[in-house]
């Protein structure tokens, strides 16, 4: 009888195993013909807003430090030390030949993209085919490497001439303007000789009409030189920014307590010019990350968050100032890391009297927007430096391409490529979710 009854046991044993086996075998069966389940979320709209909190220091009255926010030789020192000052006071100037010259080159360069995308124009009339522009433009190429090696030849002369005291300065820089001026056209040509070439021969490899590429070879072609007057447009900005800073006035009313430029023929960025003692406007200052800066500007409001009385106490201010430049420094870790300067204006208080030199947060706000599109960050990756979602279609996973807004940790802000409603497969960084996998929205 007890045979018998190990018998059985052993029966019921192998069936149970088989049905957990074709369970198994079914599940994955299922899952082979279904897919991948994934999670997926609507795109809807909300309130995004994003904050960076960062360590500073209460300043009013006492001693300031003013730092020169360019490069360059100390041309004039308008004050000396002990003298009083007002806000918006002179104190030195910066020489500023160099970014006058810079200034010149960026001017020549942008004419020359200007004239160059008028011609381009003028060319897709006057050629029949963009083989004849090219041509006209490998001439130009020439004509070019002419004028720089006239040039070259020139400045190399006049650079010994110069050496040995037979010319003068302004003699041997007009020479170099010339050379300089030469060699920037002879790139430029070449450069855009080159892109069109390439653009050219892509075009014909891929088997389209001859009436097609004429028309995507000539947009190409105006599109290269308009971006091109664009980042020297941009440039141009930047050097007008930089000259308005040759000239260093005081921010606050003071004495001159120490005047470190008078002994100086050469400043850089974030050296220290000045030092003025007295009672001013209270401000906040603090050293933000690099990543952070772009998202600051004059104007932003700011939170300052002082303990006192071991309770937190909140005051407004506003972005005076973000400097332009970066100074290197050592994070907790060990690791390099660069930060930029910031001043806030505190909004007037009784409380911050007597508060210089006091530690505090200060609450920066990155992004704020309501009624915005959103979407999880973590349904978003980036291909190519192309932002794409991945949408449920025809049972496969199929990447669509986003425009981002602004993304925080949490949430990405959809500018283009998705509407309210639509939905996407989120935390996109598993290895069975990619380009036509098989995938369904699992509960």
């Amino acid at each position: 009888m007890k045979i018998r009854m190990d018998g059985r046991k052993k029966k019921l044993c192998f069936l149970a195993a088989g049905i957990v086996l074709v369970l198994v075998i079914g599940s994955a069966a299922v899952k082979s013909f279904k897919g991948t389940p994934v999670q997926t979320v609507a795109a809807s709209y909300g309130t995004v807003e994003d904050r960076y909190t960062e360590e500073g220091t209460i300043t009013a009255g006492g001693d300031y430090r003013l730092v020169s926010e360019v490069s360059g030789p100390v041309k004039e020192v308008m004050v000396s030390e002990n003298d009083g000052v007002k806000a918006g006071d002179i104190l030195f100037t910066v020489d500023e030949r160099d970014l006058l010259h810079e200034k010149s080159l960026c001017e020549s360069a942008l004419a020359g993209y200007k004239a160059k995308l008028e011609q381009s124009r003028i060319g897709q009339v006057m050629t029949s085919s963009p083989q004849e522009y090219l041509d006209s433009i490998r001439s130009e190429v020439s004509a070019k490497e002419a004028d720089y090696q006239a040039a070259k030849t020139l400045f190399d002369a006049s650079q010994s001439l110069y050496s040995a005291g037979s010319i003068s300065k302004v003699e041997w820089e007009k020479d170099r303007a010339s050379y300089e001026y030469a060699s920037l056209a002879w790139e430029q040509t070449k450069s855009r000789y080159e892109e069109s070439r390439r653009f050219l021969e892509s075009l014909k490899a891929g088997g389209i009409d001859e009436t097609t590429i004429n028309g995507r070879f000539y947009d190409s072609v105006e599109e290269q030189l308009k971006a091109q007057i664009k980042s020297e447009e941009t440039t141009m900005e930047q050097l007008e920014d930089r000259l308005k800073k040759c000239v260093v006035a005081a921010d606050r009313d003071g004495i001159v307590t120490s005047l470190p430029v008078k002994d100086m023929s050469y400043i850089q960025a974030g050296e220290t010019a000045a030092t003025i003692s007295g009672r001013g406007k209270v401000q906040a200052e603090s050293d933000v990350l690099t990543s952070i800066a772009p998202y600051l500007s004059p104007g932003d409001k700011v939170t300052v968050i002082l303990q006192l009385r071991n309770q937190d106490q909140m005051y407004g201010g506003t972005i005076n100032q973000v400097y332009d430049y970066a100074a290197k420094g050592t994070s907790a870790l060990g690791m390099d890391e660069y930060r930029v300067h910031v001043k806030i204006d505190m909004d007037e208080s009784p409380d911050l009297e007597g508060k210089e030199g006091y530690g505090a947060n200060i609450r920066f706000t990155l992004y704020q927007g309501e009624n915005k599109l959103v979407i999880p960050s973590s349904a978003v990756f980036e291909l190519d430096d192309q932002k794409y979602v991945f949408v449920i279609k025809n049972g496969k996973a199929e990447k669509q391409p986003v425009e981002i807004e602004y993304r925080t940790a949490a949430q990405a802000v959809i500018k283009e490529g998705l509407t309210e409603g639509e939905k996407v497969i989120d935390h996109v960084d598993s290895e069975e979710i990619y380009e036509g996998a098989k995938v369904y929205a699992g509960s």
